[in-house]
């Protein structure tokens, strides 16, 4: 081969490199997959699990990922209290105000009625993660206060409302014991509120709608798997006993502590692990024990997670999905599903002549025969006007759709959710609409 040829073939060969390295750089400035299955070649925030340490987050604090203005590998702290007062007492640094019950919860309706503290709509998420300035390319990390460090679905209520919305699990973090553990392990907080610049981003990026309505139980749902009794559905209550020593208030009139659903029990088939054998004070135990602790039978695949009012489901939920069996739910082996509407819902659909016994301040205002009662899918069943007749059981016939939806129809929230922003508007020049905030 002549001098000029070999010359000419160096050449021709440098600039194919050149083009597979601009290549690579083009895929991994686009992001294409980056943000449902970051590789360490794009981010640093993969972890092995949803449950991070104070050293990962104190890592990427001292790297200055919290939020950077750009970048694959950008975080976001939120703190979530019931309190928002309690961030004022102190913060991890860069970390943000989150409230549990107006912000990671919503009143809608589902079924047959309007329901109270069910996950948020699209219109609520949207301006939830343009305030904290969460986009296309964020790693979200959920921790608590101090004082409510009692209180792990502080920790994991965003996890599961945010699962719910499309966002991957690989970019969303649960903070192992919250603010406590993270003084616990030698790290200070802080009082000054950062600066975060607002975002454009959408719960659905470019009119990609990502609802995942299979890792959410609506009521219909509910009543469809406990009526099916079968061994592949298996029902976790991370309340400690079957009926509350107290009874459950209603979540929408809550704050009239005297009015409360008008029953108590078990779902049928259903069993009992208090959220306690998980955690202690909002320090998860190792994968390990919580696999232990929860004794999933090996023929169920689906594990419906339930409480009072949702929150302490999310915890049930994270500890299976976002790390105990985080790898096996990957594969699609088992899957967890989380029933927000909880016993706030399902205690108040009794028909009108499932009252109990007593006569004073009876409940049940479904229809007679209604195809929403759920008395006969529950177990220890207990009428709270019979408990206690002096109980006010909440009068909620104004919530009540007339005529009562049929099952096939009282999926109205997640209908909803799944129809927000999408399919995508697009202007004349062909582009998407605003809100998509995802692109290259």
């Amino acid at each position: 081969m002549s001098e000029k040829m070999m010359k000419k073939s160096r050449v021709l060969l440098v600039a194919l490199l050149g083009l597979v390295a601009v290549a690579a750089l083009t895929m991994w400035g686009c992001g294409t997959d980056s943000y449902e299955n970051p590789a360490s070649a794009v981010t640093t925030t993969k972890t092995a699990t949803a449950l991070i340490e104070p050293a990962d987050l104190k890592q990427w604090i001292d790297e200055g990922k919290v939020n950077k203005a750009g970048g694959y590998d950008r975080v976001v702290v939120l703190q979530v209290d019931g309190t928002t007062t309690n961030y004022e007492l102190g913060h991890i640094p860069g970390a943000q105000s989150v409230a549990l019950n107006t912000e990671l919860s919503q009143s809608r309706t589902e079924g047959p009625m309007f329901t109270g503290l069910l996950v948020p709509d699209g219109t609520t998420m949207d301006a939830l993660i343009q305030r904290l300035g969460i986009d296309a390319n964020t790693t979200i990390v959920f921790t608590t206060s101090e004082t409510e460090s009692g209180n792990p679905w502080n920790l994991t209520r965003g996890y599961a409302v945010f699962r719910y919305w499309g966002f991957p699990k690989e970019r969303l973090k649960v903070l192992n014991g919250g603010n406590k553990n993270w003084k616990a392990a030698g790290n200070a907080l802080v009082f000054d509120r950062p600066a975060v610049a607002r975002s454009a981003y959408s719960v659905t990026p470019n009119g990609t709608n990502r609802v995942r309505t299979d890792l959410r139980a609506s009521l219909s749902d509910m009543i469809a798997a406990v009526s099916a009794a079968s061994t592949a559905n298996d029902f976790v209550d991370g309340r400690s006993t079957d009926v509350p020593a107290g009874p459950t208030p209603d979540l929408i009139d809550s704050s009239t502590p005297t009015k409360y659903v008008v029953f108590e029990g078990a779902i049928k088939g259903g069993r009992n692990k208090a959220h306690s054998l998980l955690h202690t004070a909002g320090k998860f135990k190792t994968a390990a024990e919580v696999r232990s602790a929860l004794a999933i039978p090996d023929a169920a695949t689906n594990v419906y997670t339930v409480c009072r009012a949702g929150n302490i489901a999310s915890v049930l939920f994270f500890a299976i999905e976002g790390y105990a069996y985080y790898n096996e739910a990957n594969a699609g082996t088992r899957k967890a599903i989380w029933y927000d509407g909880s016993w706030g819902q399902w205690g108040l659909l009794a028909s009108s002549d499932k009252v109990g016994t007593s006569a004073v301040n009876a409940g049940g205002k479904l229809a007679v025969g209604s195809v929403w009662d759920t008395t006969a899918l529950t177990d220890s069943l207990t009428y709270n006007v019979d408990a206690i007749p002096a109980r006010t059981i909440v009068t909620y016939s104004s919530r009540v759709l007339s005529p009562e939806p049929s099952l096939a129809a009282g999926n109205q929230l997640e209908s909803t959710d799944a129809a927000y922003r999408s399919p995508v508007i697009t202007s004349t020049g062909g582009g998407a609409a605003a809100g998509g905030g995802g692109g290259c």
